[in-house]
């Protein structure tokens, strides 16, 4: 096993506690934790009541005490006008705005469950979530009410709202002088229900609790020394885990200011860095792609001191990209999922010299790792099997469903990798994307890495698709770089001295864009579906 906390006690010594919940489930985890986010926000409005917390790309701003206010003032709103009650599910769709951070916090503070609904997701796809999810109020952007329409006559309540950059939306409702509530959310309590990044029809309900979340936080916090003098913009969905958890639970814990925007635009982001020197940024790789596109015009970022990356594998040549682009910005690979409540994994040093540049980093304090064969006996360091995971940022369970893969206080990753004697998890592939040709199994990840590896090549995904000669083979898409001349014959000439003959792709597809899933992860089942 790879355990986290022995793995980080030289590199960021911290002392940890072993905790024995309600449940019986045992956590080792931080010490003298916030009950949970409402809290966390409560006690950094202490500390720093006059601090800029919250700002919206609508130009409105709220300190640490005005956002506590807000939410106070909301949550009251919630109990004493809408009758929502501790463990009533609330579903959100909206965009990044101040509005969605108050309601989120204002759910986590009367102890419902905030049912996070994918603003990217279609009308369709959306029903197929909240018919599962035992919704009672949703609340949503104007934009999306009418797709909510026909929940009314199922006796769920539904309010929209529009924001704009002269008012607050939730003012209006909360004229009220209702009584303040006390929070009601407990640490142990399930705080939050997301929905994991599969197909509509198979993705599962993540029921998360408040310990999960403020693990998650003080994990980050320690391991790249956020504080209350760093800023941050939120590049990716709010929506998503790494939204929610790795950025907006990370600064109101540490008392960091955030701001957000609507929708994604790369060339905005990097103002938004330059402009208000900002000081971290935590994204994806399709974000840091996008990045790295517009570098001619942002050729400095002198006040950016952390890039953290998670959701996929980052490959090292776009690694070493950013790093000529920003050689005093740190880079940090991790690896996580809902079921973690964002971090699993962390490199523990810039990667850029380092022998392990394409691991995702090692465990992280609070967790513990193993790799087990397909008969779930262990394996030793440097043997690839599926990877599980067990500890303090680990979801609850999925909504109402008992699956194999989550078993014991064990999560089944899904993923195929191996882990170094020193511990650094090296992901090759999801199981399930794994490519059995005729017999010769391979990783769409071995063969990606020598697609990056050639001049031109800008972005490619490999995925297996049916053959009736070998049952499946390998098959590519690739976005070339702009004045690259491949094409498929000469791609695969140029494999045939570099890889075997069984892994070089045996059709290849050229694109403007990588398909991405809403959660922005690579959409291997849509490239199938279509390209191939």
């Amino acid at each position: 096993m790879f355990t986290g906390t022995e793995l980080w006690k030289d590199r960021v010594p911290v002392k940890m506690v072993t905790k024995t919940l309600k449940s019986g489930r045992v956590i080792e985890t931080y010490p003298d934790l916030p009950e949970n986010m409402y809290e966390s926000l409560s006690d950094s409005a202490k500390r720093h009541p006059e601090k800029d917390a919250l700002i919206d790309d609508l130009g409105r701003k709220f300190t640490y005490s005005e956002l506590e206010r807000k939410v106070d003032q909301f949550a009251s709103c919630l109990k004493h006008r809408f009758g929502v009650q501790k463990g009533d599910h609330v579903a959100i769709m909206a965009y990044s705005t101040n509005e969605y951070v108050v309601m989120f916090l204002a759910v986590i503070k009367l102890g419902a469950v905030a049912v996070i609904l994918p603003s990217k997701f279609k009308e369709q796809e959306i029903h197929s979530l909240v018919e599962r999810a035992d919704v009672k109020y949703i609340f949503c952007d104007k934009q999306f009410e009418a797709w909510f329409e026909s929940y009314r006559d199922k006796g769920i309540t539904l309010t929209s709202y529009q924001p704009t950059s002269t008012a607050f939306a939730f003012d209006a409702l909360t004229k009220e002088n209702a009584p303040e509530e006390a929070g009601e959310g407990t640490y142990e309590d399930v705080s939050v229900m997301m929905f994991t990044s599969g197909t509509t029809s198979l993705s599962k309900g993540v029921l998360l609790t408040n310990y999960n979340f403020m693990h998650a936080a003080a994990v980050y916090r320690s391991t790249f020394q956020v504080t209350d003098q760093d800023s941050t913009v939120i590049s990716v969905p709010i929506y998503t885990i790494t939204g929610l958890s790795a950025v907006l639970g990370t600064f109101l814990y540490a008392g960091g200011t955030i701001y957000l925007q609507r929708i994604f635009h790369a060339d905005q982001v990097l103002k938004c860095i330059r402009d208000h020197e900002l000081t971290y940024i935590h994204a994806a790789p399709t974000i840091c792609n996008f990045l790295l596109e517009e570098r001619e015009h942002f050729p400095d970022l002198p006040t950016l001191r952390y890039i953290v990356c998670g959701g996929s594998r980052m490959k090292k040549e776009k690694i070493r990209k950013l790093h000529d682009w920003l050689p005093n910005c740190e880079f940090h690979n991790v690896y996580g999922m809902t079921e973690t409540t964002s971090p699993g994994t962390i490199f523990p040093e810039n990667p850029v010299d380092s022998k392990e540049i394409e691991s995702t980093g090692i465990p992280i304090p609070g967790l513990v790792y193993k790799v087990v064969d397909e008969e779930q006996r262990e394996l030793p360091a440097g043997q690839t099997g599926e990877i599980m995971v067990s500890g303090a940022c680990i979801m609850e369970g999925y909504y109402k469903l008992d699956t194999p893969s989550y078993q014991n206080g064990w999560l089944n990753t899904g993923d195929v990798g191996y882990f170094t004697e020193d511990g650094y998890c090296y992901i090759l592939n999801r199981k399930k994307d794994m490519i059995n040709r005729g017999g010769e199994k391979l990783t769409s990840s071995d063969v990606e890495d020598q697609l990056y590896q050639m001049d031109g090549i800008e972005d490619a995904v490999v995925v297996g698709i049916p053959d009736e000669t070998y049952g499946e083979i390998p098959a590519a898409l690739i976005k070339l770089e702009k004045g690259a001349q491949w094409d498929e014959k000469g791609i695969q000439e140029y494999l045939r001295n570099k890889i075997a003959k069984y892994k070089i792709p045996g059709k290849i597809r050229f694109v403007d864009s990588i398909p991405m899933t809403p959660n922005g992860k690579i959409d291997k089942k849509l490239i199938r579906s279509t390209y191939f």
